[in-house]
């Protein structure tokens, strides 16, 4: 293997697709119904794949990982067969304080219009 492939091969970690579907999902570019989340945000989620180290960072990645969760579908599919709670109170530390009720409200009506998608029924 060249130098050239294997600094590249080095760079690329096992959390990476967790990292970029996080980053997404809290930009609002993987349910459509979180896009006015990222307003109510405290720090950028562009952070999360410059690989900054923060323990919010660190817990909303591998909770992604942990449960091999790297697509809306994936997630959808967590959120309506095991925990539809899951990834919100990770979410917390993202949300400016002032910001909390109305995040929670997004947050919740998202999970439950996914839920209610996926198993093919109505609102």
């Amino acid at each position: 293997m060249d130098n050239a492939l294997r600094s590249r091969s080095k760079q690329i970690s096992s959390d990476d697709p967790y990292r970029w579907f996080a980053r997404y999902l809290l930009e609002g570019k993987v349910l459509n119904e979180l896009r006015g989340l990222k307003d109510m945000l405290n720090d950028d989620p562009g952070m999360i794949t410059r690989k900054k180290p923060a323990s919010k960072i660190a817990l909303l990645v591998s909770a992604l990982s942990s449960k091999g969760i790297s697509s809306a579908e994936m997630l959808t599919k967590h959120w309506a067969e095991e925990d539809n709670k899951f990834l919100f109170k990770y979410l917390k530390s993202w949300v400016k304080k002032e910001k909390s009720s109305e995040a929670k409200r997004l947050w919740i009506h998202t999970v439950k219009k996914r839920i209610a998608r996926s198993s093919g029924t109505l609102e």
